[in-house]
């Protein structure tokens, strides 16, 4: 006859005094309490050549299944509009340098034009700030905010504990009559070490580079929610990080495209519809992975991840105050 192990008994002893039940509800109330946690740091310094007052701010968002670190600078007021030219290197300066510096480009990522027909202004040339909106929990989050000539502008980055986009969601507060949002990114997947093989993918076209010239995709935003940047190059040259997606909430937009800028750059831009003000993102940076399993991973995940971004936004407090 099979002998049982001791733990075997144990468990029998523990389960007639109601323990195991504990222990199990332990566990489970454990498992549920799986939390992320969210940090801004922001300071003020001369540049370091003797330059104009910088003002350089981190945002942390970190989680169970991924982690994100972006990075802001800008000089302070008069000197605002010089960011581009001697501070960002023509970016945005609101970079992404966590799961990397490679990818989500680290200079400059993400900005955003408010405009109309007789004004403009974008978020690169002007000085922003950032504040922590929620610590921790199952959804954290902070803020960069602008006061631009044309309206006040949000970008919202929150992570869930379980998943491993990044979202944003911007949100403006125009000041002009008929304004336009749009919302442009910068990428180079794979990192900056050629040689390269650019090419873009949605869920309907494959978009590959013509080499020193540059070339643009136009995207139906309805039928192609989601953007698969990746690097072709099958040589052996190391690629320090994988492919980086990017899905938008097809109802907040009016159209979208991708330019790919002579074999290097990938830049996808998003134009919100007339009338909107906000619009929802999901942002991914994938390992050193194959484009072909990334955009497997993409397509399978992108629309559960825009509503999972929907309904974590309605547990965090207004972007506007």
């Amino acid at each position: 006859m099979r002998r049982c192990s001791p733990l075997f008994y144990l468990v029998l002893i523990l389960a007639s005094r109601g323990v195991a039940e504990d222990l199990l509800a332990d566990l489970r109330a454990e498992v549920a309490a799986v939390v992320a946690s969210a940090s801004v740091r922001c300071s003020e310094s001369v540049k370091g050549d003797g330059g104009p007052m910088v003002r350089n701010c981190a945002l942390k968002l970190n989680g169970e299944s991924a982690s994100y670190e972006l990075s802001y600078k800008s000089f302070l007021p008069p000197n605002h509009a010089r960011n581009r030219s001697e501070l960002n290197d023509w970016a945005s300066g609101l970079g992404m340098i966590q799961p990397s510096i490679h990818g989500w480009y680290s200079n400059g990522f993400v900005e955003v034009s408010l405009s109309n027909s007789k004004s403009v202004a974008n978020t690169a040339d002007w000085c922003g700030s950032a504040r922590l909106v929620r610590e921790s929990g199952k959804v954290v989050a902070g803020d960069f905010a602008w006061d631009l000539p044309t309206g006040q502008v949000v970008l919202r980055f929150f992570l869930l504990a379980d998943r491993a986009e990044l979202f944003l969601q911007v949100s403006a507060r125009p000041t002009i009559p008929d304004s336009r949002i749009q919302v442009s990114f910068r990428c180079y997947p794979g990192g900056f070490q050629g040689p390269f093989d650019r090419v873009v993918h949605t869920a309907l076209q494959q978009f590959a580079n013509d080499g020193p010239k540059d070339v643009a995709l136009r995207i139906d935003p309805q039928k192609e929610p989601w953007m698969l940047l990746a690097d072709h190059y099958a040589g052996v040259t190391p690629r320090p990080m994988g492919p980086c997606s990017i899905a938008a909430a097809p109802e907040d937009i009016e159209s979208a495209s991708a330019t790919i800028k002579r074999n290097y750059s990938i830049l996808p831009t998003y134009a919100l519809a007339p009338g909107k003000t906000s619009a929802r993102f999901a942002i991914r940076e994938f390992p050193p992975i194959s484009w072909q399993s990334a955009k497997a991973e993409v397509a399978a995940t992108s629309e559960e991840a825009l509503a999972a971004a929907r309904e974590a936004l309605k547990l965090l407090p207004p972007l506007h105050e």
